[in-house]
């Protein structure tokens, strides 16, 4: 990967140096946060689990690295948001006109850092029968670090799509690029395997995780996390009864709250990670905007508009581009950010049934979802169930990292606006130069 691989150059140095610190920094937060010990200084891990620990947590933390250039750049291709940035015109001219530069930071971080994510689960797994720990341990360390990874390789296959992917990382020397069929049906098995060794793992994980992984911190949560990342792939690979069997044992829950799920976390804590895509709308500007279009095509009393754009006093302009419109997504700097959560698993289960022909059970599914919005009954047929399951997913899972994927899964980029003479719709980031010249 870019650099990654290499191994005495300073860049990977200042990389390394980056690792240790976000882990440092999460075993912190996790210190910090967890009273359950006895004596809080002296935690209840040692040896070999203590190991696991340190490479778990420096997972977890690493995953949120550079997500947030990867959400700006594909809220920006979907047209979901601005990202006005004075500094650098990449934001209104590269990524709204192409053509991409296979070397620029915009590819090459949110790229690099979840193989190295990737990188450190095979480190763990190659270490873990080394480590004096139960059988049924071992299994859930297996399976929630499967887990972890079968979404990195799945972030990178959404950036880069018909582009293809890397899936070999395990040597010195990255193999090659396969197609993204190839990357999807790589992850789906993986998910497969991590919900085998989930289901083996016992009660607890030997491990603690922070508080983006709260409700689903033992292997029996956590495999039902696994099937609702599977019942998205499946989705993404067009096996619409695959989705209905993931999502038999995952989460789903349409009385539960909606916010369920798992997340991203942030905090205070010295070293760790603010939210970075927070941004104070008292503020006289901020960067990042909501496209003029999601208020233009929202409906009169949807609560989900609502609560996430905030309509700001004055309007922010830049290259041609203007908004008064703020994204309030994220509530503070150390407001947790979604992986995957039940309203997308209800989504799902309503796009499945409706590529089934069932359309009945799709329509209670999203009758439901919008009741809890404010918002009336609608009435699918075959000719606009998918227009209306594009718009729910559009507003129920805004800016949360889905449009432009929908949107290229249904052929629908041509639909989206062009705001100026020039502009165009970039389908999918380009695999780094580092990653073809090798």
């Amino acid at each position: 990967m870019e650099k990654v691989f290499q191994s005495e150059t300073p860049s990977l140095r200042w990389s390394l140096g980056r690792v240790v610190l976000c882990l440092f920094a999460a075993l912190l937060l996790i210190s910090c946060g967890d009273q359950d010990f006895a004596d809080p200084n002296n935690p209840s891990i040692e040896g070999d689990a203590a190991s696991v620990q340190a490479l778990v947590t420096g997972m977890e933390a690493g995953i949120r690295a550079e997500f947030d250039i990867y959400l700006q750049c594909i809220s920006i291709f979907s047209r979901e948001a601005y990202y006005l940035e004075t500094a650098d015109p990449r934001y209104t001219q590269e990524l709204l006109r192409g053509p991409i530069d296979d070397g620029g930071f915009l590819v090459t971080r949110p790229w690099r850092e979840r193989y190295r994510v990737i990188r450190n689960g095979n480190v763990l797994l190659g270490k873990l029968p080394s480590f004096s720990l139960s059988a049924a341990d071992q299994s859930a360390v297996q399976g929630w670090v499967n887990t972890v990874m079968a979404l990195q390789y799945l972030q990178n296959i959404t950036y880069t799509d018909s582009n293809g992917v890397i899936l070999d990382v395990a040597g010195d020397t990255p193999g090659p690029v396969v197609s993204r069929e190839q990357g999807l049906d790589f992850v789906s098995n993986l998910l497969d395997q991590g919900f085998g060794q989930l289901q083996a793992g016992g009660a607890t994980f030997p491990f603690r995780l922070t508080s983006g992984f709260a409700e689903f911190d033992n292997p029996a949560g956590f495999a039902q996390v696994n099937r609702g990342l599977k019942a998205r792939v499946e989705a993404y690979r067009g096996n619409w009864q695959g989705v209905l069997d993931a999502l038999g044992t995952s989460f789903i829950n349409l009385q539960g709250p909606m916010s369920s799920g798992i997340y991203y976390a942030y905090s205070q804590a010295p070293g760790d990670l603010l939210n970075p895509i927070f941004e104070n709308q008292n503020a006289g500007t901020i960067r990042w905007l909501a496209h003029p279009s999601i208020e233009a095509d929202a409906e009169a009393g949807d609560q989900r508009f609502e609560s996430k754009v905030f309509k700001r006093a004055n309007v922010i302009s830049l290259d041609g581009l203007s908004s008064d419109l703020g994204i309030t997504i994220a509530a503070s700097n150390v407001a947790p950010f979604p992986i995957i959560r039940n309203e997308e698993l209800v989504l799902l289960r309503a796009e499945a049934n409706i590529n089934l022909g069932n359309l009945d059970s799709a329509q209670s599914d999203i009758n439901s979802l919008r009741s809890g919005y404010g918002l009336g009954e609608v009435t699918l047929t075959s000719a606009n169930a998918i227009d209306q399951l594009l718009h729910e997913r559009r507003y129920s899972l805004y800016c949360e990292g889905h449009r432009w994927i929908d949107l290229r899964r249904y052929n629908r980029l041509g639909t989206l606006p062009l705001d100026r003479s020039g502009d165009t719709v970039i389908p999918a980031m380009p695999i780094p130069s580092s990653e073809t010249t090798q």
